[in-house]
């Protein structure tokens, strides 16, 4: 009897260390389960939909529901898998540390986008060169993301299309001396007027593209950032040895690195002066790209391409 009881005893102890194995795997098997559901369901959600409202990223203080689509022009639909940068741009601003405040109605609606929580991270990569367009994550602007410390992590790719840039500014086709003016003396064009929106600065890298066609025809350019015209400009355009288009600055960082200060929050302006001959033209852009862009992208920015990319979606707990 001893013995049988015993035998019993440990079959019960054992039975029930399997059980409590049993349950703590299933346990661990279903917040898997229901963490890569979320992933998959949130990424679908990003690249398929616009979002509610449809344009929430006029005013991110309306977002009931994240998407980042853009609405068909003629479709009036949305444009799937082709990606909207201004939400991009809202949605990296909605993160930064002064935004990010749990008691807003849009900060909560975006934690609750992906589970009720705040750990997630949305990156965009160029697909050809693995470049990172956007790194998104709530208060990227004062630490890490904390991924890298967390024992579960679901991952979901989606492929899209994305814009690296856009124009800020664009002064038009500005043609050299059809009044009448002597060739070879310089014309003052200005001033060209843009706005810089709050946060835009910590966002994005700034440049300026000038582009010519007839680059024998445009002796030179001189660009003067947020100052008048004055002897020493800013930035020297000369086609003929610089060809028919250049970035200002050459640089990693952009017009705020080189010159610092001078950009800022609100109303900015760009004077020109040109030496051309009659009929010739250059046209200058101001462009914003993504923080860290590197300088091979900046053109596509003026031109407007979408590229193939891949949106990577990180949930962890």
């Amino acid at each position: 009897m001893l013995f049988a009881l015993i035998l019993v005893t440990l079959i019960i102890g054992c039975s029930g260390q399997a059980l409590e194995q049993i349950t703590v795997r299933a346990t661990s098997y279903s917040n898997r389960f229901s963490l890569e559901r979320v992933a998959n369901d949130a990424a679908d959600v990003l690249v398929k939909t616009v979002g509610m409202p449809y344009n929430w990223e006029e005013n991110f203080g309306t977002l009931e529901t994240l998407g980042l689509t853009d609405m068909g022009e003629f479709t009036g639909k949305p444009s799937q898998n082709n990606l909207k940068f201004w939400k991009l741009v809202q949605l990296k601003t909605l993160c930064k540390s002064t935004n990010w405040d749990p008691s807003k109605p849009e900060v909560n609606a975006a934690r609750e986008f992906f589970g009720g929580s705040g750990n997630f991270e949305i990156k965009v990569m160029d697909m050809a060169t693995d470049n990172v367009l956007w790194d998104i994550w709530p208060k990227w602007d004062i630490g890490s993301s904390g991924v890298e410390n967390s024992l579960e992590v679901a991952v979901v790719r989606r492929a899209v299309i994305v814009k690296y840039g856009e124009i800020r500014l664009d002064t038009g086709n500005i043609f050299g001396h059809l009044g009448g003016g002597d060739p070879g003396k310089p014309e003052d064009w200005g001033p060209f007027w843009f706005t810089i929106l709050p946060d835009e600065l910590e966002v994005y890298d700034w440049y300026v593209i000038a582009i010519t066609e007839a680059s024998d025809g445009i002796q030179s350019v001189d660009m003067y950032v947020n100052r008048p015209l004055q002897s020493s400009p800013d930035y020297h355009y000369t086609p003929q040895s610089q060809g028919p288009e250049k970035t200002f600055p050459d640089i990693h960082g952009g017009l705020e690195i080189d010159l610092p200060g001078r950009l800022h929050e609100g109303s900015n302006y760009i004077w020109l002066k040109t030496v051309s001959e009659p009929g010739t033209w250059v046209d200058i852009y101001l462009v914003m790209v993504p923080h860290c862009t590197p300088p091979q992208n900046f053109n596509l920015a003026a031109i407007q391409l979408g590229v193939p990319s891949v949106l990577e979606l990180r949930l962890w707990r």
